[in-house]
């Protein structure tokens, strides 16, 4: 068990040996529960955009992709889905 300190302004400072087993950043949210009695619990709210952007982050970098190569790509794939799917639709102020 680990004892903490609320410090000014409702601050705590979780102890570095969870923050890193969970891998826990600065930034991170969390939702506090109230479980009664003056229990609570703290979770780690991951919010699956994050998680998925440090995933691609970390997958671009060990296959050495450069970001703006990588989105273009994304770009081009997505124009070539929406022709597949909707044919030659005319956008007004997008196709030139």
């Amino acid at each position: 068990m680990t004892t903490i300190q609320m410090r000014g302004k409702g601050s705590i400072t979780l102890p570095a040996k969870l923050r890193d087993k969970y891998k826990i950043q600065e930034g991170e949210v969390f939702t506090i529960i109230d479980l009664g009695g003056g229990s609570f619990l703290l979770k780690l709210r991951v919010l699956e955009v994050d998680a998925l952007s440090r995933r691609i982050a970390k997958r671009l970098a060990e296959e050495d992709i450069d970001m703006d190569d990588w989105i273009e790509a994304l770009r081009e794939e997505r124009k070539k889905l929406f022709q597949e799917k909707y044919g030659n639709v005319k956008i007004p102020g997008k196709n030139s």
